[in-house]
């Protein structure tokens, strides 16, 4: 079945959603391990969702990998329509908006575990939403608590200045 490509912060997009979350889970992985941060192997999708992909830690041990796009719905429906507009985030936005999607993904049911780690992935191509200003937004943010999600990541369409997928790393608060 082929599925009509958005037009609006478009880069992560794929014909299949079930391709599209493994491609980002795999760049994430790519970014993370080529900075040294964490060596998490042998991504693939995983049915019944959730979780969107599965992978290894370093010890072997299965991850649960949760994918989520922080995209403005309003922005890719007018540009759907043949305005050529971009979101604006507002100071204080973006941290709001990625508080609720991990709220979300931690209230969820993970099939298949027990998951030794629930890894929330969000990634985006909104234009006005660079590496820069995603790390000096977040910078102060800290988000949770949370029962389940034990990491969280932004990542961010291919910037050919540094020739990767920048990564931002979020700090998460858990529940005792």
């Amino acid at each position: 079945m082929d599925k009509k490509l958005r037009a609006y912060a478009s880069f992560f997009e794929w014909e299949d959603r079930q391709r599209a979350e493994l491609g980002v889970v795999e760049e994430l992985l790519e970014t993370l391990a080529g900075r040294s941060e964490r060596l998490l192997s042998q991504p693939q999708s995983y049915k019944p969702d959730p979780p969107d992909c599965v992978c290894r830690n370093e010890s072997g041990q299965l991850v649960a990998i949760e994918v989520t796009e922080i995209v403005c719905s309003e922005a890719a429906r007018l540009n759907e329509q043949g305005h050529y507009v971009f979101r604006n985030w507002q100071p204080g936005e973006l941290a709001k908006h990625i508080a609720a999607q991990l709220e979300r993904k931690d209230g969820k049911t993970y099939h298949g575990g027990p998951y030794a780690e629930v890894i929330v992935c969000l990634f985006t191509d909104e234009t006005l939403l660079t590496s820069d200003r995603i790390k000096r937004e977040l910078v102060d943010a800290t988000f949770g608590p949370f029962r389940q999600i034990t990491g969280a990541y932004v990542l961010v369409s291919y910037d050919p200045s540094v020739k990767s997928y920048p990564v931002q790393t979020l700090r998460l608060v858990r529940s005792s």
